[in-house]
C-alpha cells in the first residue's frame, strides 16, 4: 500500500505543475486582449474630455461696453470733442456741448439717433438754413419797377395781386382789341376788375410807349 501512495505522488506534482503552468499561459494569453480593448491612446483621449465648466465666448472682451469720441459744433455753447459712454444719442452729445443756442435749428436734427464712434454732431443755426433756401426765381421779363400794361405778358400780369390767368388773358385781350393803353385808370374797362382790386394792382402798374 506504501507503495501505491509512492507512486500517486509524483503523478499528483506533475498535475499539479500542470495546472499551474496551464493557469500562468492563459493569464499570459488574457493580457493582450485586455490591452487591446483598452488603448493607451482611448484611455488618454478619454482623460482629455472636456468638463462640463462653461467656456466663455472668443468675443466676450470685445462685447464690453467701450467709449465714443464725437465732435459737436455748430449752434451749441460749447462746441468741442467729447467722450460719451457707448450707446449714447445725439441727444447726450448735444447736452455734452452745453445745450443748444437759442438760433439753433434743432428741427434740423434727429436728436434720438444713436452716436457712432468719432460721429460728427452738426447743429445748424437758423441762419444757416436760411442761407441754404433756395432764392425765389425772378420773374422772366419783369423789371424792377411797375409793369408796363403794354409790354406785359399774360404770364406778368398773373403774378399781381388778385389777378389770376383769367383776368390777365382779359387785360392783354383788351389791349389787343381796343389798342394800347393810354392811362393805367383803363384797366377799369376790363371786366373782373373793380375798385377794391384796381386799387391794389394800381401801383404796380404803369403805361409806356406801345
Amino acid at each position: 500500500m506504501k507503495l501505491d501512495v509512492a507512486l500517486q505522488r509524483p503523478r499528483l506534482v506533475a498535475a499539479l505543475a500542470c495546472f499551474v503552468l496551464g493557469v500562468v499561459i492563459l493569464a499570459v494569453a488574457m493580457l493582450p486582449s485586455a490591452t487591446a480593448q483598452n488603448p493607451p491612446d482611448e484611455a488618454l483621449a478619454a482623460a482629455e474630455l472636456p468638463t462640463d465648466e462653461p467656456v466663455p465666448p472668443a468675443d466676450a472682451t470685445e462685447a464690453a461696453p467701450r467709449e465714443l469720441v464725437v465732435y459737436v459744433s455748430g449752434a451749441v455753447l460749447r462746441p468741442d470733442v467729447y467722450r460719451l459712454p457707448s450707446g449714447a444719442r445725439v441727444k447726450d452729445a448735444v447736452a455734452a456741448a452745453g445745450g443748444l443756442r437759442l438760433d439753433a435749428a434743432a428741427e434740423q436734427l434727429n436728436l434720438a439717433q444713436t452716436l457712432a464712434d468719432a460721429a460728427h454732431v452738426h447743429v445748424p443755426s437758423v441762419t444757416d438754413i436760411a442761407a441754404l433756401a433756395p432764392a425765389a426765381p425772378a420773374a422772366v421779363g419783369r423789371s424792377a419797377g411797375p409793369l408796363d400794361l403794354n409790354r406785359a405778358t399774360v404770364a406778368d400780369l398773373d403774378e399781381l395781386p388778385g389777378i389770376g390767368p383769367t383776368l390777365a388773358e382779359r387785360i392783354v385781350t383788351r389791349r389787343t382789341e381796343a389798342g394800347p393803353y393810354t392811362a393805367v385808370e383803363e384797366l377799369r374797362e376790363v371786366t373782373g376788375i373793380g375798385e377794391k382790386l384796381y386799387s391794389q394792382i394800381a401801383p404796380l402798374v404803369t403805361v409806356g410807349p406801345s
